[in-house]
């Protein structure tokens, strides 16, 4: 299935009206299966799928890495899961992220404006949010999703199957930022979340308790720093 179809559409400007063909995005209906139990059911795009099963495992502290899994099958959007035994025998607690690693601020806008740059579906349709990990040696992945939830899980995914080193990466999100982002990337070890818009205040509050740096409207030559500020050398 296609993330993008074209369809004619009307458009009204300055009191006239035209004809014209539009790109829209696709979504589909999906949903998640461990040991016969749904955990979730959800609508996001089309495409990166089996990518989104695994960072949804792994931000919710199903897994730890993708040796986790031993098997995914999918069938009619329904993805099974089994995984292997060396899999976190319960889901794990959240505890603050254990790394030292910093960046400069510069980064942080530099990171921001490479994602804007390559966010191709919303450039075409203005439909999709599009999450980001940076690691030590750049950006290392990049997903697109009508969901904003499944596009973070999608890029966690995408890095996890990288082998990427989280306690070594940030986050970009083009989305407001709730409490239960901050929950995921902590759970992943990630210990720097940056976003375009701004974060709520229980957002902030587990950041501060999960040692994790946030940062918020993220945009052109300025950030607000709400979290650890030590790890931009604050």
């Amino acid at each position: 299935m296609d993330t993008v179809e074209r369809r004619r559409i009307q458009r009204v400007e300055g009191g006239e009206v035209e004809s014209v063909e539009d790109t829209l995005v696709a979504e589909a209906n999906v949903a998640i299966e461990l040991d016969g139990e749904v955990l979730i059911r959800t609508t996001c795009s089309p495409g990166a799928l089996r990518e989104w099963a695994i960072g949804y495992l792994a931000s919710e502290g199903l897994i730890r890495d993708p040796d986790d899994v031993e098997e995914i099958r999918e069938a009619g959007g329904v993805f099974s899961v089994e995984l292997a035994a060396s899999a976190p025998p319960a889901t794990a607690q959240l505890a603050p992220v254990e790394s030292d690693w910093s960046v400069t601020p510069e980064r942080i806008l530099a990171v921001a404006c490479e994602v804007v740059e390559k966010a191709e579906v919303f450039c075409r349709t203005g439909g999709t949010h599009a999450m980001a990990v940076s690691s030590a040696s750049g950006l290392v992945a990049l997903a697109e999703d009508i969901s904003r939830t499944c596009a973070l899980e999608k890029a966690l995914g995408i890095a996890l199957l990288q082998r990427v080193d989280f306690a070594r990466s940030l986050a970009f999100l083009s989305s407001r930022v709730p409490a239960r982002m901050i929950a995921k990337l902590a759970r992943c070890g990630i210990p720097i979340a940056a976003a375009v818009s701004a974060p709520t205040v229980d957002a902030v509050r587990l950041a501060e308790e999960l040692n994790v740096c946030l940062c918020g409207f993220v945009r052109e030559a300025r950030m607000n720093v709400y979290a650890h500020g030590w790890r931009l050398g604050l």
